[in-house]
Parts: structure tokens; C-alpha cells; sequence
């Protein structure tokens, strides 16, 4: 028998603590709950899933059925090959899985560390940090899809992933239950990004922990840690806008990061950059600021809700659309 609770509060639940009250609330913790679910989602005006709250705009409150992924359970399948088969549950904690990769010799994730979350949402969102997207190392996604209550395995190609989306993030009756990575057994660092190519250069035969530990390091000297203060770390996606239109900026601005894309035609340039150059770093109003350290990162000091947070995201959008005519996407999702 599933057990529904009412009047749950998600403020914990959600790495921005936004203040949030769900109506209804089940956790999910065993594959044999899901067609008792999908059986009821009928009874509810709306749902949505909730892994590690930390991709997330709450509403103050949400009139329907919260169903939070819990699903645990990582398995490793040496084959012989030159790689690992890795199948993580949804409900793991993303950091944690990374770790337990690198004590079992499987490499590829290193530059993802620390990203707060869940496994489950990492091919959702196709998180990437430090030149690394998680697509790259996916083989292939177990979905429970809650309209025919089957479950459904997605390839990468499937999954359709390109920059902080896929296919998944527009299927909402897609309830992730496991991730099934292709990890190598041997190291290859990937290093050429920034600040992290200056500390590896300083490591004498550096390997896929060091990397890992300067990536911590990087992190945690940049961005708040949520359990102090609530964010969900970058707030905005990086635009990618057109090649002409990056090159005069460049002119403009000679310091501003660009990125090719692989498209020739389109540039993506740094959305922390752009809002820091127009001095809002640090920047407070009410219970909400930008990050001192990182400009991408939007704070809730206090007690803020969505209505608050909207409202002061839209007042940096503007200004940065009005400076640089560039029009800055909010990378969270609202359910």
C-alpha cells in the first residue's frame, strides 16, 4: 500500500529553500510502489518528481502529487572490455556516486564532482561542469513511463541531449529509475579548462583523484555550499548567441570567455561574465542577492519564495538584455 502524505513541507527538499508546501507527497523507494502510483496519478490536477531538489523553482504552494525519487542501489559489470557498465539508481546522491566510481576504477566523472543532486536528474538536465557533459559517458537510461506503466530503456541517441537538456525534460510521465553509464578503466583526465589547467600543472603525474580533489577544491572556493546558504548553483544557462554578434561584444569587451559551439555559425559566452561586468556581483535586494564569488549564482539569504525569486531574476535579465541585447535563460525549472 503506498503511503500519501498531506501538507508536506519541501523547503528542506529544495536546495534554494525556497518556501514550498506540497499537498500531496509519496516517496518512492521500491520499483514494485510504481504501478500503485501510476494507478493513482489519475486522483491529483498535477505531478511531478523530485530527486535532490536542487534544479528547482517551488511554488509557495503545490496543489498536487510531489512523488520523491528515493530509488537506491549502484552495480558494477566488469565485462572484460575496456570499460565499465555502471548502473546507479535515481535516488543515489550524484557526489556520493562519483566517488564510488573512482574507489571501483571508473573514470570519466571527475570533473562533474560536487554537482549537488541526484543520478536520476543528471541526463535530464545533462549537467556539465569543467568541459565535461554527462552525455558523454551515458549509455543508455531505464525510465518507468507512468501513462503505460512500463518501463522503457532510452540510448543516448534516444535521449536526445544537447546543452543543460533532453528528451527526458520534456516527458514528465518519464519517472527516471536508473542510469546506466560507460565509464573507462583507464584515467583521461580532462584538464583544459581554465583555472583547472593551472592547478593540475602543478601536480607531478596527476591522477583521476587529484582531479577530482582540485574540481572540490575549484568549487567550493566559487560557489555556496546549499545546506549554509540556499541556491541551485548556476541560475542562468551560458547564451549561446551568433557568431557575428560574439565578436563584436569581443571587440567591446576583450576580457569576456567565449566558447565555440559545434556550430559554426553560434558562440556561447559566459552568462557569470556578462552580469559581473555590470557590477551586480554581490548585489542584495530583500532576502535575495548574487553570489559575492560567482555572479551566476543567485542566493536566498533569508525566507524567499518563487514570486520573490522571478521577480528579482527578471530585474538581472533586463539589465543584461538592455546592455548587451542578450536575452539570459533561467536554468532552473518551475514544476
Amino acid at each position: 500500500m503506498l503511503t500519501i502524505q498531506n501538507s508536506v513541507n519541501l523547503t528542506q527538499l529544495n536546495t534554494l529553500h525556497l518556501n514550498s508546501i506540497a499537498n500531496h507527497y509519496i516517496q518512492l523507494t521500491a520499483l514494485e510502489q510504481l504501478d500503485e502510483i501510476a494507478a493513482v496519478i489519475n486522483n491529483y490536477s498535477r505531478y511531478f518528481v523530485l530527486g535532490g531538489g536542487s534544479n528547482l523553482i517551488l511554488p509557495e504552494n503545490y496543489d498536487g502529487l510531489v512523488i520523491h525519487n528515493q530509488l537506491k542501489g549502484v552495480t558494477f559489470d566488469n565485462d572484460g572490455s575496456d570499460y565499465k557498465l555502471v548502473t546507479a539508481a535515481a535516488g543515489e546522491i550524484w557526489d556520493d556516486f562519483v566517488a564510488n566510481c573512482l574507489e571501483n576504477q571508473a573514470y570519466g566523472l571527475e570533473n562533474l564532482s560536487l554537482i549537488p543532486g541526484t543520478v536520476g536528474a543528471s541526463p535530464v538536465q545533462n549537467i556539465g561542469a569543467y568541459g565535461v557533459e554527462v552525455k558523454d559517458f551515458i549509455d543508455y537510461v531505464t525510465v518507468y513511463d507512468l501513462t503505460i506503466r512500463k518501463f522503457v530503456k532510452l540510448s543516448n541517441v534516444e535521449c536526445q541531449f544537447s546543452y543543460r537538456n533532453s528528451y527526458l525534460k520534456n516527458k514528465p510521465q518519464y519517472l527516471v529509475t536508473s542510469v546506466t553509464f560507460k565509464l573507462p578503466k583507464k584515467a583521461k583526465l580532462m584538464i583544459s579548462y581554465g583555472d583547472i589547467t593551472k592547478q593540475m600543472a602543478n601536480i607531478d603525474n596527476p591522477t583521476a583523484d587529484d582531479l577530482r580533489a582540485c574540481i572540490i577544491a575549484t568549487r567550493r572556493s566559487k560557489l555556496p555550499d546549499p545546506a549554509e546558504i540556499g541556491n541551485a548553483g548556476s541560475f542562468f544557462h551560458n547564451p549561446i548567441i551568433a557568431a557575428v554578434q560574439a565578436q563584436e561584444l569581443k571587440q567591446r569587451f576583450p576580457d569576456l570567455p567565449i566558447y565555440p559551439t559545434t556550430n559554426a555559425e553560434q558562440i556561447k559566452v559566459s552568462a557569470g561574465w556578462l552580469i559581473d561586468n555590470l557590477g551586480l556581483k554581490g548585489m542584495r535586494s530583500g532576502n535575495l542577492g548574487v553570489y559575492p564569488k560567482q555572479a551566476l549564482v543567485l542566493v536566498n539569504y533569508a525566507r524567499a519564495n518563487k514570486d520573490e525569486l522571478i521577480e528579482f531574476a527578471k530585474g538581472i535579465q533586463s539589465k543584461v538584455y538592455e546592455f548587451y541585447q542578450i536575452q539570459l535563460n533561467i536554468e532552473p525549472i518551475t514544476p
